[in-house]
């Protein structure tokens, strides 16, 4: 038999195989993010602002993108590179005269084929109020009960900027949660003191 003859049956199950390989591969590209399950909370943003910011102060919202020269100052100053992007945070003034008490920052970042969110705070001299991991997709809330926690954090309330930069050098190594948690939540008070800056 010539076997340069294949039967037309092998062609349609190759045509067919190739086409089932390319679907499947494509699904799971997008599956992946669905893979992490919901987002589950622990604490809610408005509870962690009412931990991180002074009582009775005036609480504002505002958006905006951080200067050049901020963005230089982190980078110089710290060693962290921030976004020029649009960011939200909060702005705590006293209500007599104006000063700025404090300042905290609600951010989402993503965690293996999920996100996590968390929240910072930092007082007038530039020091952690408070520090918070607000919620996980269920899929990796293992991950963070078992190595940084869940809600508010003790171990970074109080530390300084320098303190903050330390402590994310020391956990560079350890767990993922662990490292991406300190990391973020160094970004954070660097991102905070740079508007307040």
């Amino acid at each position: 038999m010539n076997q340069a003859y294949r039967h037309p049956l092998a062609y349609i199950f190759t045509l067919l195989l190739a086409i089932c390989l390319t679907l499947g591969f494509s699904q799971s590209a997008y599956a992946h993010k669905g893979h992490a399950g919901s987002m589950i909370t622990f604490m809610k943003s408005e509870a962690a602002l009412k931990e991180m910011l002074p009582s009775g102060a005036k609480i504002v919202k505002r958006k905006q993108p951080l200067t050049k020269d901020a963005l230089e100052w982190a980078g110089k100053t710290y060693g962290v590179e921030l976004d020029d992007k649009t960011y939200s945070y909060y702005l705590a003034t006293d209500k007599q005269s104006k000063a700025v008490v404090g300042a905290a920052y609600v951010g989402k970042i993503s965690y293996r084929h999920g996100d996590f969110k968390f929240a910072i705070g930092i007082d007038a001299k530039q020091r952690v109020t408070q520090a918070a991991i607000l919620g996980i997709n269920e899929k990796y809330v293992v991950d963070f009960d078992g190595n940084v926690g869940t809600g508010l954090i003790a171990d970074y309330a109080g530390l300084t900027l320098d303190a903050l930069i330390a402590k994310a050098e020391e956990l560079a190594s350890s767990d993922k949660a662990t490292r991406e948690f300190a990391a973020a939540i160094r970004d954070g008070g660097i991102l905070l003191a740079a508007f307040l800056k």
